[in-house]
């Protein structure tokens, strides 16, 4: 059973849990794009330059108009390079909650999260998988096609295209075998095998509570009631 608070009964939910709260000493938060709206960032659903933000996630474009893709990614990078972390992120990593997110933007970085699995990769930073090195995103505002100062291979986003296999799931698996509560925010969790993450708490004896909307007001309530972080 999964526990759903919302703006007109977050204080009944946290009082009828208060106990269970306080006592605990292992927390997990499962994150998607709602908890970054309030930073004034898009959801998967909206578009920028009439193309969705949901095409930086398909290889496709990225292999056959890498000058496009290219133009589409320092678009985003733009708009998300001047986004702040919210009360949210920052709720969650003053509490020391272990957060798996399947967000690009880096917030839960900025915010100070530091047991954190980026399971999409992370906007900021650009791959070389010849190298195997991480650069930051800013290269791709100095060249059309960034390229790496090391190897001169072509660099590649530093996110998980659709059809890839997202990154260090494992962690996530045993993180959420683990804890005592599961909080998910923001995500409807639709797809595999992120979804599986609330059945596997579940299983292990967590209880699991879910914030879709006003996450930058409730989560830090929520997170400031957890006694063990």
């Amino acid at each position: 059973m999964i526990v759903s608070m919302n703006i007109h009964n977050s204080a009944s939910m946290i009082s009828k849990y208060m106990d269970l709260l306080r006592h605990t000493h292992s927390w997990l938060a499962l994150t998607g794009a709602g908890i970054s709206q309030a930073s004034g960032l898009p959801l998967l659903s909206g578009d920028m330059q009439g193309i969705p933000v949901a095409k930086l996630f398909e290889s496709q474009l990225f292999l056959s108009n890498p000058n496009h893709y290219w133009e589409l990614y320092r678009e985003a990078y733009r708009k998300w390079r001047l986004a702040t972390p919210n009360a949210a992120h920052i709720g969650l990593a003053l509490h020391g909650a272990k957060i798996i997110t399947q967000n690009v933007d880096g917030l839960h970085r900025d915010a100070g999260s530091k047991n954190l699995v980026e399971l999409h990769g992370n906007l900021q930073e650009l791959h070389c998988k010849h190298c195997q090195q991480f650069f930051p995103s800013i290269f791709t505002l100095r060249q059309p096609i960034p390229r790496c100062p090391t190897c001169n291979s072509a660099l590649y986003p530093g996110i998980v295209f659709v059809g890839e296999e997202i990154r260090n799931f494992s962690v996530a698996v045993d993180w959420a075998g683990q804890c005592e509560i599961l909080l998910i925010i923001g995500t409807s969790l639709s797809s595999e095998p992120v979804r599986q993450i609330p059945r596997i708490a579940e299983k292990s004896g967590a209880t699991v509570f879910q914030i879709n909307d006003w996450a930058q007001m409730l989560v830090p309530k929520f997170a400031a009631s957890v006694g063990g972080a």
